[in-house]
C-alpha cells in the first residue's frame, strides 16, 4: 500500500505518527503529493485532490485520514481505538474536535496566503475565534487524559503544525503575518504535549 501526502521537513505528519504506532510505517510506500498542484497521480485517486490519500494493495483508495486511521488499525489490531464504550466515544470526541481544529487552521492559513487585498478579515478572525474556541476546550479535557488514543494524535499533530508553521513565520515572514502562539495560557495542554512528545513515533521524518 502506499500513502499519498505533502512532507514538510522537520514535521511529523498526524497518518505517520498513526504508521508508527501501529508498526506499519515500513509497510507503507510513502509518495510526494502536492494537493493545490492538482497532480493527475493524487487526482485520478482522490478526485477532491486532498492529502493524505492512502492506495491499499487492491488499488481502492481511502480518505480523508480519520478512514485512513481506521483502515490501519484494522491491518494492525486494536491499539489505538478504545474498544470499551466508556472509554471510545470519549476518544471519538476529541479525535473529531483534532480534525476540526486542523481544517480550521488551514482555511485561516489558506486566506492569510492570498493577497492582502483578496483577504476578509471577517474569515481570518471567524477561523481564529474556532481555533481558540476548540483549543480551550481541549485545555479544559486535557487532566483527564491518561491512556494515549486516536483523539491525542490527531490534537498533538495539530500543536507540531502549529510550531513548525510559526516558526516559518518568525523566520521568513512568508505570508506578512505570524501564527499565533497557540501555548498562551494553555498549561494543562503543554505539559500533556511535553510528554507525548516523547513517543519515538513523534520524531521528524522528513
Amino acid at each position: 500500500m502506499k500513502i499519498l501526502y505533502t512532507p514538510m521537513p522537520g514535521l511529523v505528519h498526524r497518518v505517520q505518527i498513526v504508521a508508527r504506532e501501529l508498526g506499519l510505517y515500513d509497510a507503507i510506500t510513502w509518495e510526494r503529493a502536492q494537493p493545490y498542484e492538482r497532480p493527475a497521480h493524487l487526482t485520478d485517486q482522490n478526485p477532491l485532490s486532498k492529502v493524505p490519500t492512502l492506495i491499499t494493495d487492491d488499488g481502492l483508495a481511502l480518505f480523508p485520514g480519520m478512514v485512513i486511521y481506521e483502515y490501519l488499525e484494522s491491518l494492525a489490531g486494536p491499539k489505538l481505538y478504545p474498544s470499551d464504550p466508556a472509554a471510545r466515544w470519549p476518544a471519538m470526541q476529541v479525535l473529531s474536535l483534532g480534525e476540526g481544529l486542523w481544517d480550521m487552521t488551514v482555511q485561516w492559513n489558506n486566506e492569510r496566503k492570498r493577497p492582502p487585498a483578496e483577504q476578509s478579515p471577517e474569515q481570518r478572525e471567524r477561523y481564529l475565534a474556532a481555533i481558540h474556541r476548540v483549543i480551550d476546550h481541549l485545555e479544559a479535557l486535557a487532566p483527564s487524559w491518561h491512556d494515549f488514543h486516536i483523539g491525542h494524535i490527531a490534537v498533538a499533530g495539530c500543536f507540531n503544525f502549529f510550531d513548525y508553521r510559526r516558526g516559518r513565520d518568525l523566520a521568513t515572514n512568508e505570508f506578512g503575518s505570524v501564527m499565533p502562539d497557540f501555548s498562551d495560557g494553555r498549561s494543562n495542554l503543554m505539559r500533556w504535549l511535553a510528554d507525548v512528545r516523547q513517543r519515538p513515533s513523534f520524531a521528524p521524518t522528513d
